[in-house]
């Protein structure tokens, strides 16, 4: 028996493929992405794994692909580590989609990432704010990297 292909939902293909609701919409009425049954979620709509890497342009292993499917289902270390790989291969947007759904979850990794995001203006527009907020709430829960780069900020009070 052939097990299903691999299910995305339809904000993580818009979230990869940068491509809008209705966009994505007309693709499935042209034949161009699949539309699958997600088990046991009558709301959800589900696509083909395989063809929303391939209108997003992104080749994964098959490791990569468990943890997107993972991340697609709410897990904050997944959603942590797609972000961190999408970054490093310049998709910033779908990056901070990610980094975003996992920081919001208090992973400290993607608020750090989140944060430098936001200075470099990688996927968003630069914002030195929000960019300080995520980089702070990351030192608040230890992230080491965020830690060092808030105490550089902020150096101690010199006592003469």
């Amino acid at each position: 028996m052939n097990s299903p292909p691999p299910l995305l939902s339809l904000d993580a293909a818009m979230a990869l493929t940068g491509l809008s609701k209705r966009t994505l919409w007309r693709r499935i009425a042209e034949g161009e992405l699949r539309k699958l049954d997600a088990e046991g979620n009558k709301q959800a709509t589900a696509l083909a794994l395989d063809d929303v890497l391939r209108l997003a342009g992104l080749a994964l292993d098959a490791e990569s692909c468990e943890q997107l499917q993972l991340a697609d289902r709410g897990d904050a270390t997944a959603q942590t580590e797609i972000g961190q790989y999408l970054l490093q291969r310049q998709h910033y947007a779908a990056a901070v989609y990610w980094l975003n759904r996992a920081a919001t979850q208090g992973e400290a990794d993607a608020m750090q990432c989140l944060g430098h995001c936001h200075a470099a203006g990688q996927g968003l527009p630069r914002d030195e704010h929000l960019a300080l907020m995520w980089i702070a709430k990351a030192a608040a829960v230890g992230h080491p990297i965020a830690r060092r780069q808030i105490a550089g900020l902020c150096p101690p009070a010199r006592r003469d």
